[in-house]
């Protein structure tokens, strides 16, 4: 289980990751948006006389276009870490070489995800004292703010898991990253689409049900689910949840179990499956059996295998 999760991978990507420029800029960038964004915001509410200060009401509403926000950022940022992780390998002919080592194959997926996670990770705890400036405001509860947490981090790992599949999936990088971000959008935008057709063409009560549950699989409805009745104050973003409650809930059906709490349970679900999807397609000839039973195979090979200059 050790050699599971902790192996030169994780640690190789780790010190790769931090010590280019890139890291820090998408972190500055990222907090920068964050707090333009926020900034934006609340200078065209007050433009238009709804905030006159910074009292108790602007809070809950702030808070929302924070975490809906960074629900994007995050399901942006999330494939473009992962969907080169194992194809960009092979474009750099080191993957065979990969392959060699005693790793198995789940080792080299879980580690190239973890790698990725830890940097989605960073990027939440960096955002944490943007959080904490609108929770001083007042009317946001901590709760809440553990939920937005929960909720941005089950996403960006069910992106991330996407964007690894397609990667073992396709052979080149620019194809995997196209159809990861084709997959975030049809998440993001597609369930919702598909929501609205079978409530327009169901017509008994379990119909609008089934498209009620089918809703939950969008991240943007599980967010807005944690705090229903504080976003309908929210100018801009008071259509979108109307249209959630149309799309999304219901709380007489949502009492046993509400609507983040389904996603979560459909994020893990579907990280499973495709985890060992992609487990299968980067050994479909069992290459972690033959190791299980002999070891020294492995060793040859990585001792006879060329070196790639």
């Amino acid at each position: 289980m050790k050699s599971l999760v902790l192996n030169p991978i994780l640690a190789k990507e780790f010190c790769s990751r931090m010590r280019n420029w890139k890291s820090p800029l998408m972190i500055s960038l990222y907090l920068a948006l964050l707090g333009l964004i926020t900034l934006a915001y609340y200078w065209m509410q007050q433009k238009r006389g709804f905030y006159s200060g910074f009292g108790p009401d602007v809070g809950p509403q702030i808070f929302i276009i924070l975490s809906v926000f960074q629900l994007l950022l995050l399901s942006f940022v999330t494939p473009a870490l992962t969907a080169g992780v194992i194809n960009g390998e092979r474009e750099r002919q080191t993957f065979d070489l990969l392959l060699c080592t005693r790793l198995s194959s789940a080792s080299i997926v879980l580690n190239k995800l973890l790698s990725s996670i830890s940097y989605i990770l960073l990027l939440v705890i960096a955002s944490l004292p943007v959080f904490a400036i609108v929770y001083f405001f007042g009317g946001v509860l901590l709760s809440d703010m553990g939920r937005v947490i929960l909720v941005s981090l089950a996403t960006a790992i069910t992106f991330g898991v996407i964007g690894i599949f397609c990667s073992t999936l396709f052979k080149r990088t620019q194809v995997s990253m196209v159809v990861s971000y084709v997959v975030v959008l049809l998440f993001l935008v597609g369930t919702l689409a598909v929501t609205v057709f079978l409530q327009g063409i169901g017509t008994g009560p379990n119909s609008q049900v089934t498209a009620q549950y089918f809703s939950y699989a969008n991240p943007l409805v599980a967010l807005f689910s944690i705090f229903p009745n504080q976003a309908a104050g929210v100018g801009i973003m008071s259509s979108f949840l109307g249209g959630y409650r149309t799309y999304g809930y219901n709380a007489a059906a949502s009492q046993a179990l509400s609507p983040w709490r389904y996603n979560f349970i459909f994020d893990g679900v579907l990280i499973i499956v495709l985890l060992l999807l992609t487990v299968f397609l980067l050994d479909p000839v069992g290459r972690f059996k033959r190791l299980r039973k002999n070891p020294a195979v492995v060793e040859t090979e990585a001792e006879s295998a060329p070196v790639q200059g």
